[in-house]
């Protein structure tokens, strides 16, 4: 794919005009995420997930993920699992639902736009994010969070990028946030803009985080993959501890659509 010439820092958010659509999901059919564009990651349930999470990641279970009325829904609850029908059950008092792009579809560059409306309730922790199809260890190849949401500090969205040098653990990422008020009741544009020389994320058009990754060491010049996950607890999303009378709550996608510039 052409990469094209960067963006201004403080241009608008919106698809450059020589790019075109190349994959989306509109969630228009069916009752469960297309097989051919999602996959479930459920790898660390039995372990336990990472950041001290505390929700158990169901693989095709409507009642934590499903698609209906148009949307994608991934839904967390508060119940404990028998095991004898889920084996990969690690004792969690919490389901939910990851699903990931990858070993179906990765991208090198692009504009990405998800229409979602975020979940609330102490203890939420949604995630729009990225990491490289072929990891080479922690943040290595670097990790772009299009959009997280804490329900413990409802309304505030944020965005990172993370690399092995700089990262959350370190406190030293380069991180922004945007304050939605209606963040949980209305639908938003979270998009990313990932070019060679640029990577700008920001809400309906508005740009809040612009970094070049000439800065910070990393190329970000590999194949990406996406996640759609809601987290439960863990050590940012349960810093005040979990609500459980806010649950069930649920992580709603109207579509995932992305872009780039086509071959010359």
């Amino acid at each position: 794919m052409r990469d094209g010439p960067s963006p201004a820092p403080s241009a608008a958010l919106t698809v450059p005009p020589h790019y075109q659509l190349t994959w989306a999901d509109e969630f228009d059919s069916g009752v469960e995420p297309d097989p051919r564009r999602w996959a479930y990651d459920t790898h660390r349930n039995r372990k336990g997930w990472y950041n001290g999470e505390a929700q158990y990641y169901a693989r095709r279970r409507p009642r934590n993920v499903r698609v209906t009325k148009g949307a994608l829904i991934i839904q967390a609850h508060a119940e404990t699992l028998d095991r004898a029908a889920f084996s990969d059950w690690g004792g969690q008092a919490y389901t939910s639902g990851r699903l990931i792009t990858r070993g179906k579809q990765s991208w090198t560059y692009g504009f990405f736009e998800i229409h979602a409306r975020m979940p609330c309730g102490r203890g939420t922790w949604p995630a729009i994010w990225l990491l490289p199809a072929q990891e080479s260890g922690r943040w290595h190849g670097g990790e772009i969070d299009i959009a997280e949401h804490v329900g413990s500090d409802a309304g505030v969205v944020h965005h990172s990028i993370q690399t092995a040098e700089r990262n959350f653990r370190r406190g030293d990422h380069p991180t922004a946030t945007t304050a939605i008020a209606d963040a949980c009741t209305q639908f938003h544009r979270y998009q990313l803009h990932w070019t060679r020389d640029l990577i700008r994320i920001g809400v309906d058009d508005r740009p809040t985080l612009t970094i070049r990754p000439a800065e910070l060491g990393v190329q970000f010049d590999r194949p990406m993959f996406l996640i759609l996950n809601l987290a439960i607890g863990g050590l940012w999303g349960g810093a005040q501890g979990i609500d459980e009378t806010a649950l069930p709550a649920k992580l709603e996608i109207d579509y995932v659509r992305v872009y780039q510039g086509m071959p010359e």
